[in-house]
């Protein structure tokens, strides 16, 4: 079979989440007969350079805010140059200049996708309502997702597909677990951990105050492994409480595995989600959780009750499900059936196989399955 040439458009190409995901699932699909160039809307970022070091061509069109026209014009230039088989965008913006962009050379399949359900931009939400048919396929990584582009934007139900997140399991099992004296983290209390990207949905300060409350009761350690938009109001936060003994901020790791390995628990308040990646890093790393009782999470956890799930406003549900959890004493049913589930349904080879099978069978003319199996 001939190599599919295939243009990933997302917004940005900054560390963590969908680029992140973005980047490990070309990785891999660049070993199965995939030729990837891999793009964003946005200035060149950290992950331009991390997949070029691995030899995928990138390129970036320089928006100067969200509603830049010109990009638009720039990211048209690309695909003329390009000339791909087929596009495959991710996130809001990157799905309107995609539908809006991708056929002005030529007919081709283009396939846009929504990775969390927004809560926060009505706009968004119109305008994807109102442009969703200028796409070939559109994905939603959760049943939940789909559930909310069909049933609240009106999305046909024919247009949409579901294929879960993938995370590089053995690449966990490799990673070797964090050293908390070269962080200066105290090794005689127990670690609570959150990772991503520091943004309002995260619902941060709902973690803050569950510290809070923990510290009352027993002496913790948090830290916080990410960055964002939010860090700086959130570190504030930490210290107008008179928290900052009690919490670290450690920004981007490469080894987020790593961390989760060493945690006694990750506490994850998300507002809104989609199919979280550290929520299943966590899993197949055997961390327990305590998360946010969201349609998100509640679809990857609540089967065999895999995790504490508390109301995501509720600082006193979540520092009552962290103080369950490290007053367990014995949680090895919980994390390993949560490790069996992220192997089962979760894996980066499963999701690859997936979007290849989406793009053979858009480039035969065919349509590929509706649902995916979710473990």
């Amino acid at each position: 079979m001939n190599r599919i040439r295939v243009l990933y458009l997302a917004t940005d190409l900054q560390r963590g989440g969908l680029p992140l995901r973005l980047c490990n699932l070309v990785r891999r699909l660049a070993s199965e007969g995939i030729e990837p160039i891999v793009g964003c809307l946005a200035g060149r970022g950290p992950l331009n350079d991390a997949l070029e070091a691995d030899g995928i061509e990138t390129f970036h069109c320089d928006a100067r805010g969200g509603w830049d026209p010109t990009c638009l014009l720039r990211f048209a230039q690309v695909v003329l140059r390009i000339n791909p088989d087929l596009i495959h965008a991710s996130l809001f913006h990157a799905n309107l200049a995609a539908r809006l962009c991708g056929r002005i050379d030529r007919s081709r399949p283009v396939i846009t996708s929504t990775v969390t359900i927004e809560v926060e931009r009505a706009w968004h939400r119109r305008i994807e309502a109102l442009t969703c048919g200028l796409s070939s396929m559109h994905v939603a990584n959760s049943p939940a997702v789909a559930t909310h582009l069909i049933d609240e934007l009106g999305f046909p139900p024919g247009l949409v597909r579901e294929i879960p997140n993938g995370i590089d399991i053995e690449a966990i099992d490799a990673a070797p677990p964090i050293s908390r004296a070269s962080y200066r983290i105290r090794n005689d209390a127990p670690m609570i951990v959150w990772a991503g990207r520091m943004d309002p949905v995260k619902n941060l300060d709902t973690l803050v105050e569950a510290i809070r409350l923990l510290r009352s009761t027993r002496d913790v350690q948090a830290v916080f492994v990410g960055d964002g938009p939010d860090r700086g109001r959130i570190q504030t936060l930490v210290e107008t409480l008179g928290l900052a003994p009690n919490v670290h901020f450690v920004g981007w790791s490469d080894n987020v595995a790593g961390w989760l390995k060493s945690a006694d628990v990750l506490v994850f308040p998300s507002r809104t989600e989609g199919c979280p990646n550290v929520v299943l890093e966590a899993m197949a790393a055997r961390c327990p959780i305590v998360a946010s009782r969201i349609a998100a999470h509640e679809a990857i956890l609540a089967k065999h009750d895999m995790a504490l799930r508390c109301r995501w406003n509720s600082a006193d549900e979540f520092a009552s499900g962290v103080r369950s959890v490290l007053d367990e004493c014995d949680l090895s049913r919980r994390v390993e059936t949560a490790r069996v589930s992220v192997e089962a349904g979760y894996s980066l080879a499963n999701a690859a196989s997936r979007w290849l099978r989406c793009y053979c069978n858009l480039l035969s003319g065919g349509a590929a399955p509706l649902h995916d199996e979710f473990a």
